[in-house]
């Protein structure tokens, strides 16, 4: 075998791969506020009481939210003040919606804590085709949800 000939191919082989695209998403981490109201005007139709939010975020996560569970259950008997849900929660942007499916639980009453899984089921605009989630965790208080937005959205090549 001649290493003369074996080292060109493998610098044709090197060189092929370093100029071939890349085929993963490109991944973008997304911090946000976001501050929710239970509300029973402006939901979606057909449904009696929602959440209504803005969001406050980067890489253009600015906008409104709706959020209605569709599910519930009673917490765990050693949490009994705790509630797990599932729903759909949407981000409404300028540059297009996300609709996520979150699932979370949070305390019973309108006092007290949430924190929640949120992954994305479908997006619209710039967002179209995006994978991701985020974790969203806060307070409540008075009918006000305050939360905090950390996660990160990816987008195809």
């Amino acid at each position: 075998m001649n290493i003369v000939n074996i080292a060109p191919l493998s610098l044709i082989v090197a060189l092929a791969l370093a100029s071939a695209p890349a085929s993963a998403d490109e991944c973008k981490k997304i911090h946000a506020d976001l501050v929710e109201v239970s509300a029973t005007q402006g939901c979606n139709p057909g449904l009696a009481s929602c959440f209504l939010g803005e969001v406050d975020g980067n890489h253009g996560l600015r906008g409104t939210t709706h959020f209605a569970a569709d599910s519930a259950r009673a917490g765990p008997a050693t949490s009994p003040t705790f509630i797990s849900y599932s729903g759909p929660f949407e981000y409404r942007t300028a540059n297009g919606n996300i609709t996520m499916r979150e699932t979370g639980v949070t305390t019973s009453g309108p006092e007290g804590v949430v924190t929640a899984y949120q992954q994305i089921v479908d997006a619209t605009g710039q967002y179209a085709g995006a994978t991701g989630y985020v974790f969203v965790s806060g307070h409540k208080s008075g009918g006000m949800v305050t939360t905090f937005v950390d996660g990160e959205i990816c987008y195809p090549q």
